[in-house]
């Protein structure tokens, strides 16, 4: 991992994790080749109880003398660097879960507040890896197929006795699986390039499988997917009903919202989401309800910063030909359109490409021409601003940092959902967020 900053939280983590890792090549010059070095090692040390031979690259007794030797020519011990991660992992977990398609660390968030544990991560974006990194002191796997389909690194087929190998058992499945190839933007950008999409894409398409497997093999109590809403009507409704009977298959029932996040957090974001529970453990507590959403939707005033910084502002040209483009295709009634956004409800939804031109959301103002949202008014429309006193960091670019949000899950929604399914079905009553934050600051 590179280019984390100087004045970083995690720096010095992020150099010894380096430091082992060059140990490690040092003695071993063939991990050199292995793209999943520095994410193993930061598992290891987040979680000691990994079995490191289960990857047959190093053994705990190899990553433990290079961690002494780090730690010693380094000057800092890696326990002395456990409270400068912003949002650690929790002491005493009541249930565990694993973080597939990580992003920023959306579901990651929520369950921790809730009191879980990540066993397992993987996110093959290298900026969001950096940025899961900062502020979970974590570095994901990459793609996820190299657990569940074929090593990246030996070629080899992945069994499904490999799976039960290199996933740790846990209670819970998190999975944000890619939405391109089920979004409205995604279908038919793949149709216009001749390209495949859904369960026919050959690359994303087939991630959601990558879920299931992993969920025959391990068994988990529940699995939680997200996915955006168009997912449940895409291919007419055919690819909905292979994940519904793909999820009936390995052993799980099966339910789904389409859930607003608008009055939880001042964003317009309609999403699927899911939650598949093991059949003998739904027989025994019940079939899942979803929460209520109920509410007035938030404005997007409430976010917005009273003095934002210039570099936020369009240009002239720009928004000139946003104007001409849009009511050119108003006329024609299809295409682009960009208004300015009605701050007195809730933003539309931020999506990947919002860094390009910020057309889905404009801020008015007085004498000026509109500007783009700031990177601190997008952490409160996704919710990440969960503690005054510890602040998410975002990534290094506003482009990723857009990005990164614009393919996140709102964390308040996750938050509620999961708060439901956990005590349903782990019997757990997680912490509210007082509680939490007090026991913090009383420690």
């Amino acid at each position: 991992m590179k280019n984390i900053p100087e004045n970083d939280p995690n720096r010095a983590l992020h150099d010894l994790i380096c430091h082992i890792c060059q140990t490690l090549i040092s003695k071993t010059p063939e991990l050199k080749q292995e793209a999943n070095l520095y994410a193993l090692i930061s598992h290891w040390l987040e979680n000691k109880q990994l079995v490191l031979k289960r990857y047959a690259v190093v053994t705990v007794a190899q990553a433990s003398k290079a961690l002494a030797i780090a730690e010693n020519e380094l000057g800092y011990t890696h326990a002395e660097l456990l409270n400068n991660i912003p949002f650690k992992s929790v002491d005493n977990p009541k249930f565990s879960f694993i973080d597939l398609f990580a992003g920023i660390g959306g579901f990651r968030q929520a369950f921790q507040e809730l009191g879980g544990k990540c066993l397992f991560s993987s996110e093959w974006e290298k900026s969001a890896q950096q940025t899961y990194f900062r502020n979970y002191g974590e570095c994901p796997f990459g793609d996820i197929n190299h657990f569940t389909t074929k090593n990246t690194t030996t070629g080899q087929e992945i069994t499904d006795k490999d799976i039960d190998r290199l996933i740790p058992d846990h209670d819970v499945i998190a999975a944000g699986f890619p939405c391109q190839p089920f979004s409205k933007a995604g279908v038919s950008a793949r149709e216009s390039l001749g390209k495949s999409h859904g369960f026919k894409c050959e690359t994303q398409g087939t991630l959601f499988h990558s879920v299931a497997r992993i969920a025959k093999v391990k068994q988990p109590k529940f699995l939680f997917l997200e996915n955006v809403r168009n997912i449940v009507g895409h291919d007419q409704g055919r690819t909905f009903e292979t994940i519904k009977e793909t999820v009936d298959e390995i052993g799980y029932t099966f339910h789904h919202a389409l859930i607003d996040s608008s009055t939880l957090v001042p964003q317009r974001r309609l999403r699927c989401y899911m939650i598949c529970v093991r059949k003998d453990i739904a027989k025994k507590h019940g079939i899942f309800s979803f929460p209520e959403f109920s509410g007035d939707p938030l404005p997007l005033s409430s976010v917005l910063e009273k003095k934002p910084d210039p570099m936020y502002t369009i240009s002239e040209k720009l928004w000139a030909g946003h104007q001409k483009r849009t009511a050119r295709n108003l006329e024609r009634g299809a295409g682009f359109t960009a208004h300015t956004a009605d701050i007195k409800r809730p933003s539309n939804t931020i999506v990947a490409r919002y860094y390009k031109d910020g057309k889905e959301c404009l801020i008015p103002q007085k004498g000026k021409t509109p500007r783009l949202l700031t990177i601190q008014e997008c952490i409160q429309l996704f919710g990440y601003n969960r503690s005054e006193k510890t602040p998410f960091l975002h990534a290094l670019s506003r482009t990723a940092s857009y990005k990164q949000f614009g393919n996140s899950v709102v964390v308040p929604v996750i938050h509620k959902i999961a708060k439901s399914a956990i005590e349903q079905y782990i019997q757990v009553k997680p912490e509210n967020m007082q509680e939490r934050a007090s026991k913090a600051e009383a420690a």
